[in-house]
């Protein structure tokens, strides 16, 4: 009997350590693979075959690159990929700074720090130097899983219908206001948020195995929930994509592989070699 339970904790502690996704379990009904033609899937690029190991969570963008956070083997140190945007080329991977577990999950950049949060601390690091600059204590949810930036607020959230709206004051080591900003994530699994300046609304990415994203007005309401193929989503952010002038949205895919998927949010830009057959109607 004694051999049994030791070989059933055994079993339990290899499972613990084996998971791959960081999300609760279903909640809901399934929606479906389905997709909107708003959200046609632009690009995509495989973390794994970059280095990144099968528990990649985060994702911001600095203004070039993509920044990607990933729990590896969750014994620490955990990591930092950073990707070029333009070439998808691995340009270096680097220790999160004091982190474990899942580490940090969602990023977000101001334009000169990348912030993430595995608890109610949102460090942040130099996007330049790539160094741990500091450090803000917030305690809307923990961990803020979810981490985004409109120029004057962050947004934060965490496995609920809510989104937070975070005023901090620049200070390493303070205290950050907030206020719940929406409940309109119906699913009630928010796990990532991304400000899209072009249509003036957050973006919240969820991990409630039903395929969907919420689209949120810049006042908190439902703008709209959509399908589209991610059926576990980490973070997302706007970024890069070539050939488009306007950012894009990219979420981070907790799959098979981990990866990260860009979706049409703007409009895309004209190819030089357009204008030919376009002068041709005038």
């Amino acid at each position: 009997m004694r051999f049994i339970l030791v070989l059933l904790s055994l079993a339990l502690v290899a499972f613990a350590n084996s998971e791959t996704t960081d999300a609760d379990s279903y909640s809901g009904s399934v929606s479906g693979n389905g997709s909107d033609a708003f959200l046609d899937e632009l690009d995509y690029i495989d973390l794994e075959a970059l280095g990144g190991s099968v528990r990649c969570v985060g994702v911001g963008f600095d203004g070039a690159n993509f920044w990607v956070s990933d729990a590896q083997s969750g014994g620490g140190p955990l990591w930092i990929h950073v990707i070029d945007g333009v070439t998808h080329n691995l340009i270096t991977t680097f220790d999160q700074y004091e982190t474990e577990g899942w580490g940090l999950r969602d990023l977000c950049c101001d334009g000169t720090y990348m912030f993430g949060s595995q608890d109610y601390e949102v460090d942040y690091y130099d996007i330049g130097t790539y160094d741990y600059a500091g450090y803000y204590i917030c305690n809307a949810v923990s961990p803020n899983r979810a981490q985004g930036w409109d120029g004057t607020y962050f947004y934060t959230g965490s496995g609920s219908p809510n989104v937070y709206q975070v005023t901090w004051d620049g200070v390493s080591g303070s205290t950050a206001s907030y206020t719940t900003w929406s409940t309109a994530v119906t699913n009630g699994k928010t796990y990532g948020t991304a400000w899209d300046t072009y249509n003036n609304c957050l973006w919240v990415s969820t991990n409630n195995y039903d395929f969907m994203i919420y689209q949120i007005d810049s006042n908190g309401d439902l703008i709209a929930d959509h399908t589209y193929n991610i059926e576990i989503a980490g973070g997302c952010t706007p970024g890069i994509y070539t050939g488009s002038y306007d950012n894009q949205l990219w979420v981070l895919e907790q799959g098979s592989p981990d990866a990260l998927r860009c979706y049409e949010i703007a409009p895309l830009a004209l190819e030089p070699d357009s204008w030919g057959s376009i002068k041709t109607l005038f």
